[in-house]
């Protein structure tokens, strides 16, 4: 790998709650492809939408994409967490000026955002996923009795209330206590106007990378990695990024038929919702076995990040990683543009 030096613009930052997670994750990435020799632009785009080359004042959207065709970039490595980055709007941007880039494309994007959506498509497909009610504002401002009612018959206490397009654990919260759950959702629902609320699954949390960048191979899952929050009632954002955040087992420590299984699930709703290079799937192993939670087209960056991690695993290095999503990106292209 690495033999051809490529120009990359790396995105990073943006316009969601998971802002300062990608800076983390595109300084990760812009120092490993540097290492390799590879010619970088590191592009932040900030909280209020302006970009940011580096050299000059920083450009709002329509000279930012000016500047971006000018560069020409070889690929555009997608550091970006959530909002626009990940929910397909910059993918859609890329395609229109036809430059590769190192995600799965607008519409699997798109899809693997938004929890509801992904959930029917994954499910469709055979792969179980938790028990769910899904509500909007209009619906839980016109009959919050009869929901709150609802969801204590089918759900009952703890459940799991999310905003569905939010990553990072943003935006979500486990409810325990009954006298609290209409606040909860009342927080929840001030975040996207629609509120996704499900079953509780009592398990072992596993996430599981997928990695598809091989022209005519399957893709591959990666060894799981177990997840054991340390002080939190689940995997939220302080879990996540603390120093004394959660415990990350890779591999993890179930069955060997259970991680086979657990393997063959996110490689599924890789394929059925459409991704491309890479995902990772999170998962909870409760007592009827898997339940697939959510896709991630674009998780965690940062050289001890979840992806990283399991395929540190099986001997595939940090930097190794960055050039196989860039390479892939670029291939995939090229690939395009002949057919």
């Amino acid at each position: 790998m690495g033999e051809s030096k490529r120009h990359i613009v790396v995105l990073m930052g943006g316009m969601s709650l998971e802002h300062e997670v990608s800076l983390r994750s595109g300084a990760g990435v812009v120092d490993a492809l540097c290492g390799k020799g590879h010619s970088v632009v590191p592009v932040t785009i900030g909280k209020n939408g302006l970009w940011d080359f580096g050299d000059d004042a920083p450009l709002p959207f329509s000279d930012a994409v000016s500047r971006l065709a000018t560069l020409r970039p070889d690929c555009v490595f997608v550091a970006l967490h959530g909002g626009p980055g990940e929910d397909g709007r910059i993918q859609g941007l890329l395609d229109l000026m036809n430059l590769p880039y190192t995600t799965s494309g607008s519409l699997a994007s798109a899809l693997g955002m938004d929890k509801i959506r992904a959930k029917a498509i994954v499910a469709a497909a055979g792969v179980r996923v938790a028990r769910q009610l899904v509500m909007d504002a209009t619906e839980w401002r016109q009959d919050r009795s009869g929901l709150l009612a609802r969801l204590r018959s089918d759900f009952g206490s703890p459940c799991v209330i999310k905003a569905p397009c939010q990553g990072s654990s943003c935006g979500m919260t486990i409810n325990n206590d009954d006298a609290t759950l209409a606040a909860d959702i009342d927080a929840i629902m001030a975040v996207e106007g629609r509120v996704l609320v499900e079953e509780y699954i009592r398990g072992t949390e596993v996430t599981c990378a997928v990695l598809d960048v091989t022209p005519g191979a399957a893709p591959r899952p990666l060894p799981l990695t177990e997840i054991r929050p340390r002080k939190s009632a689940f995997f939220d954002y302080n879990e996540k990024y603390a120093d004394d955040g959660a415990e990350e087992i890779t591999p993890a420590r179930v069955p060997e038929e259970v991680a086979r299984i657990v393997g063959e699930m996110a490689v599924t709703a890789h394929r059925v919702i459409g991704c491309a290079v890479w995902s990772r799937s999170d998962f909870m192993i409760g007592a009827q076995g898997p339940v697939w939670i959510e896709v991630n087209t674009v998780p965690g960056l940062t050289p001890t990040s979840l992806f990283p991690k399991a395929a540190a695993a099986v001997d595939i290095g940090y930097a190794d990683l960055m050039e196989l999503f860039v390479e892939s990106a670029i291939r995939t292209a090229e690939a395009r543009q002949r057919s």
